[in-house]
C-alpha cells in the first residue's frame, strides 16, 4: 500500500517513526535544515513544524551528533533529545505539536565531553529498569556506559554496565549493529547485538548493569554477508506477545527469528519478498525501511520509503504481511 507523501521538494537530514501525542500509532518526525517537523499519523496528513532546535542552520550535523525521541520525564510524551557538543541536551514535549527550549542535562557522551564520536559510539535513551524514564546508554571505547534518569530532568554521572560490545573488544558501529529490548518479559532492557558470526544477548540487572553477553542465533551477521550499508535489521514485536523478534531485510525479503520467550530464537524465515534489492531494487542508500505499530494492535508493520511515496505493509497478527 502507497500511502500520501508530505516529503516532496523537502530535504529531510533525519527522521524516526515513533508516537509522539498518542500511544500506540506512529508519527513521522524530521530533523530538517530549519527545524524538527512532526506527521501526524492520519487520513490527512499534515506537517508542523514543531520546535527551531536541533537543526542544520543551527549547527546540529548527522555525522557528528546524535538526535532521539524518548520520554524522559515519564509522562508518557516523547520528548527531543540531542547528544550535541557540550554534553546531552532535552527539549520536552508540550504535548500541543510543540516543545519547551533544550536544556543540557549532562555533560557526557559528546563529542566534546569525552570524545564521543558518531561513527565508533553508539548511543540510546532507552528505560533500561522499567521506571518509566528513559536513561541515557553509550557504547564507548571500554564497554557499555549508563547514565540513570534521576527523575526530575538530570541524569546521574555515567558508570561501566558491562565491559562488552565495546570498541577496544572488536565491536564497529559500521559492521556491527547493537539494540536495546526486553527479551524475557521482565520490564528491563537487555542488550542485543549483531557480532561478526552471532547475535549476542546481555541480559539486564535491574540496576543498570549487565550481565555477561552470550549467544542466541547465528543469522543476521557479518560473516553471513548482512550489511549495515544495505541490510537493515530491528528488534521489534512482530506477533503482539510482548517479546521481541528479530527483523532482517535481505536482497531476496524480509526474515523474521521469532523469540522463543526465554530469550531464544526460532531459525529465521521469510515473511515476505517486498522491500528488498531483488524485487523493488530497494536499497538502503536511497529507501529507509522501518518497523513500527501503525494500526495499534501491538504488532510491527513494515514502512518503506521508496521512490515514488511511502509503503506500507500491515501486519497479519502473527508475523506475516
Amino acid at each position: 500500500m502507497r500511502c500520501t507523501s508530505p516529503f516532496s521538494g523537502f530535504k529531510w537530514l533525519n527522521y524516526f517513526l515513533a508516537p509522539t501525542a498518542h500511544s500506540g500509532t506512529a508519527d513521522i518526525i524530521c530533523f530538517g535544515l530549519t527545524g524538527v517537523s512532526i506527521v501526524r499519523n492520519s487520513f490527512d496528513v499534515q506537517k508542523r513544524e514543531a520546535l527551531q532546535s536541533f537543526a542544520y542552520n543551527a549547527s546540529w550535523r548527522v555525522d557528528r551528533h546524535v538526535r532521539l525521541l524518548a520520554d524522559t520525564t515519564g509522562d508518557k510524551r516523547l520528548d527531543i533529545v540531542g547528544f550535541g557538543d557540550p554534553g546531552v541536551w532535552v527539549s520536552r514535549n508540550n504535548g500541543d505539536n510543540t516543545f519547551g527550549p533544550p536544556k543540557l542535562v549532562i555533560r557526557d557522551f559528546a563529542y566534546e565531553a569525552g570524545g564521543w564520536l558518531v561513527a565508533r559510539h553508539p548511543r540510546f535513551m532507552a528505560d533500561i529498569r522499567n521506571t518509566g524514564r528513559a536513561d541515557i546508554v553509550g557504547f564507548a571505547d571500554s564497554g557499555v556506559f549508563v547514565s540513570l534518569n534521576n527523575g526530575d530532568g538530570t541524569f546521574a554521572p555515567s558508570k561501566l554496565g558491562l565491559g562488552n560490545f565495546r570498541y577496544s573488544g572488536g565491536w564497529r558501529a559500521e559492521k556491527h549493529l547493537r539494540f536495546l529490548a526486553d527479551f524475557i518479559g521482565n520490564g528491563s532492557l537487555d542488550i542485543i547485538g549483531f557480532g561478526n558470526q552471532d547475535v549476542y544477548v546481555a541480559y539486564n540487572n535491574g540496576d543498570g548493569t549487565f550481565q555477561p553477553a552470550k549467544e542466541v542465533l547465528t543469522f543476521f551477521c557479518y560473516d553471513q554477508g548482512w550489511r549495515i550499508a544495505e541490510h537493515p535489521r530491528f528488534v521489534v514485536d512482530m506477533t503482539g506477545d510482548g517479546k521481541p523478534d528479530l527483523v532482517g531485510f535481505a536482497d531476496d525479503g524480509v526474515y523474521v527469528a521469532f523469540n522463543n520467550g526465554d530469550a531464544t530464537f526460532r531459525g529465521p524465515c521469510r515473511v515476505s519478498d517486498e522491500f528488498c534489492r531483488n524485487k523493488g531494487g530497494w536499497v538502503a542508500q536511497k529507501h529507509p525501511r522501518i518497523i513500527a505499530d501503525l494500526t495499534g494492535n501491538g504488532c510491527g508493520d513494515i514502512v518503506g520509503f521508496g521512490d515514488a511515496g511511502v509503503y506500507v505493509a500491515i501486519n497479519n497478527g502473527y508475523g506475516t504481511f
